[in-house]
């Protein structure tokens, strides 16, 4: 009866550990975390992204991300999901709301609707990023890894 029920609760622990498995983030996503500085089209502001994962939503075949970061002015927050092809969306993207100089202002209020546009992400080396958005004004974004 003891081995019995020794052998019910072995085989109980391998079917639930079965379903469990560490979710590996391919090397071309992996490379995205950390924080970023944007030198076009415009460096006179230091503009900055920083990536990290969205550990409460583990990555399957999309792997989410938190991005957040310094604009001109202000201080942003963004939910960001990318795929290894290179497809990237970025979305619920919210601000702080400092006071600045209208040319400061202008200028952020231009990179957080191009950040909302993103489409693709690009990485020819580890230490450069480009951001394809869409919107009114179709363009990229790059970035150096700081």
């Amino acid at each position: 009866m003891i081995n019995r029920l020794a052998v019910s609760l072995l085989l109980l622990a391998i079917v639930l550990g079965c379903g469990k498995r560490e979710h590996e983030v391919a090397p071309v996503l992996a490379n995205l975390l950390g924080t970023w500085q944007l030198t076009k089209p415009d460096s006179s502001f230091a503009v900055t992204i920083q990536f990290t994962y969205d550990n409460r939503n583990p990555p399957i075949d999309i792997t989410p991300f938190l991005a957040s970061g310094k604009s001109s002015v202000n201080d942003y927050t963004a939910r960001m999901f990318a795929t290894v092809d290179g497809t990237m969306q970025i979305n619920e993207v919210v601000s702080t709301e400092k006071a600045g100089s209208g040319a400061a202002k202008q200028f952020e209020q231009e990179y957080l609707a191009n950040l909302a546009t993103v489409v693709r992400f690009e990485s020819p080396t580890a230490t450069q990023l480009y951001l394809y958005h869409g919107g009114p004004k179709p363009g990229v974004l790059v970035y150096k890894k700081l």
